[in-house]
């Protein structure tokens, strides 16, 4: 579990209200400017789709006019060919009027004939050729006007239907030109609607950038104090470090590795030393969980596993003050200094006894509270349980009288119930998932410097990592950049941000003695940046906002490109990707020093 403390010091802190100005009004600046930011990307994201929207309708313009212009001349050559048709129906109706006429005043004559015989109509008839002749003149006429006005008729009817079907085509092509028309409008007024609100997008974006810079400006001078937190132990991790150049920047964390969950140890002797008694302590950090003091307490747990300290635990034989098992075939020999293995079966208040993890030293209410929350650990936990960090350091030598008193004046107090979650780490910065902020006023507001880990002199409160737990270096003696460096941080955001997968991939620390890979170089990083929209050479200034959830929401800086504002958990990705070293942002709450 990573929190191993050393004994430490309490530190005194002078100057305190003017901190506690400068970070109020900081917060003041980081509130407006994370809301001004809000807003900024609001608006840029409704300003790319009303120029998506602009585009989509431009192309409907386009396309309406098209179709329009198309309809309207096949409406025109619609309308000139039902004109023909009409016009030709008219002349064939005419014809056909005067066969029909031809043909009525024959069948009256026809009629008027029928009333005598045909012997009458010879005998009157002064001219026997005259009468032949004329019987034969109407009846071939009769037949061929009958003839004419049947081919006639069937002419009129295709053209009846020619002109009902161009009527009909004429009508759906006017619908359609109708259609099109008002779609067209209708766009175009879209279209300029929304280059009305395409202005007026960008105003509001010039006047809240604008806004943003006088704000990153303005919280740039009111950056976090962070001159009078607890020291870390290592002068070269501290902020006051001189690394010997200038302008200089670090990544510094506030907590060390850690889960950030149940109790923080330097949290809890902060509580101490402010006169916190171990249940106010327990109910601050486990706000779910009810203490029961008279909790049946198992008789053994079983530990297995190698501590920090070279200590083998064998959980398959007995634990014992005075045999140690050091070969493997089981022989044994009386314990002493050179001991490195033990059986691992332990009485459970005596594995408790053997505990290391706070000082012995610190406040009554801090070790008691501790053994509350390690015994509630073991108890979920269970058997085999390990004996390192990753669990509960335990070691051979049992612990100091301080401790075993902790141990025996809560000999029953276990936590349960509520999440259940009863882990602990060192250090969480100042906010812990389970509990919120851990501060006197329990807010932000009095965060960095009231924080009770601060208080409580935590050396990994506030810390500049440029180690790793195993303390190598990668041949680097602090965690600054110069500015070139730095500015390659903001360069590889752009190219990870913008670029391809292969640019990805290379983004990864340009120092490959440790690390090896195939990281762009410095200067092709920036070539790669300036080719995906521009590269970053000089930062002015840079300061950090945070979340009321505890972590850092932004990172916020002057450039020789204007002000610049990124995510923070994105900042603190590309930072761990590409920094130097063993040079990290270890937890979500960071701040960027410049000096």
């Amino acid at each position: 579990m990573l929190r191993k403390l050393p004994h430490l010091k309490k530190i005194l802190l002078f100057g305190l209200f003017p901190l506690l100005i400068a970070v109020l009004v900081g917060s003041a600046f980081a509130d407006e400017l994370d809301q001004v930011t809000a807003d900024l990307s609001k608006q840029q994201k409704q300003l790319a789709s009303l120029e998506a929207q602009k585009n989509q309708l431009a192309k409907d313009i386009n396309s309406s006019s098209f179709s329009l212009s198309q309809v309207s001349a096949q409406l025109t050559d619609a309308e000139a060919q039902l004109s023909a048709i009409e016009k030709s129906l008219k002349a064939k109706e005419k014809t056909l009027k005067e066969f029909e006429d031809d043909r009525n005043a024959l069948i009256r004559e026809l009629y008027k004939q029928g009333k005598f015989s045909s012997l009458e109509l010879f005998l009157g008839s002064d001219d026997l050729d005259t009468s032949t002749k004329n019987l034969f003149y109407y009846d071939e006429n009769l037949e061929l006007l009958k003839d004419r006005i049947t081919a006639l008729n069937a002419e009129i009817e295709i053209f009846k239907k020619n002109k009902a079907a161009a009527k009909k085509l004429r009508d759906e092509l006017a619908s359609l030109r109708s259609q099109y028309a008002s779609r067209l409008a209708s766009s175009q007024g879209q279209y300029y609607s929304t280059n009305s609100q395409i202005t007026e997008t960008k105003i509001s974006i010039k006047n809240l950038t604008a806004r943003q810079e006088q704000l990153i400006i303005a919280k740039i001078g009111n950056s976090l104090a962070t001159g009078g937190l607890a020291p870390t132990g290592d002068p070269n991790s501290q902020v006051d470090y001189n690394p010997g150049f200038s302008p200089a920047f670090a990544g510094f964390s506030f907590g060390a590795y850690t889960h950030r969950n149940g109790m923080s140890q330097y949290g809890a002797r902060g509580r101490a030393l402010k006169g916190q008694a171990d249940t106010q302590i327990l109910k601050a950090y486990y706000p779910t969980e009810t203490l029961n003091k008279s909790y049946p307490i198992p008789s053994t747990i079983v530990v297995s596993g190698t501590n920090e300290y070279g200590q083998t635990f064998d959980g398959s034989k007995t634990f014992s003050l005075s045999v140690c098992y050091q070969d493997s075939n089981g022989g044994s020999n009386k314990y002493d200094s050179t001991c490195i293995k033990r059986g691992g079966k332990m009485n459970f208040t005596e594995y408790l006894k053997h505990l290391y993890e706070v000082p012995s030293s610190w406040p009554t209410a801090v070790l008691r509270a501790q053994a509350v929350a390690a015994r509630s650990y073991a108890i979920r936990h269970g058997s085999p349980i390990c004996p390192s960090q990753s669990c509960q350091v335990v070691k051979f030598e049992i612990n100091a009288s301080s401790w075993q008193s902790a141990v025996t004046a809560t000999a029953k107090w276990v936590l349960v119930g509520g999440i259940g979650n009863f882990q602990y780490s060192s250090t969480a910065g100042g906010y812990l998932n389970t509990s919120g902020w851990d501060t006197t006023s329990g807010s932000k507001g009095s965060w960095p410097t009231n924080a009770y880990e601060n208080i409580g002199g935590s050396p990994w409160f506030y810390k500049g990592w440029y180690k790793n737990l195993a303390g190598q270096t990668c041949g680097r003696s602090h965690p600054w950049l110069t500015e070139t460096q730095f500015a390659d941080i903001l360069n590889s955001w752009v190219v990870y941000t913008k670029g391809n997968s292969t640019d990805k991939s290379r983004v990864t620390a340009w120092d490959t003695g440790c690390w090896g890979g195939n990281p762009y170089s410095i200067s092709e990083m920036k070539s790669r940046a300036a080719a995906l929209g521009g590269a970053y050479t000089k930062v002015t200034g840079v300061a950090a906002s945070y979340s009321n959830s505890g972590y850092t929401s932004s990172i916020s800086l002057l450039t020789d490109k204007g002000t610049l504002v990124i995510d923070g958990q994105v900042f603190r990705d590309i930072f761990n990707l590409r920094s130097p070293g063993h040079l990290a942002l270890k937890t979500p709450l960071y701040n960027i020093e410049k000096k």
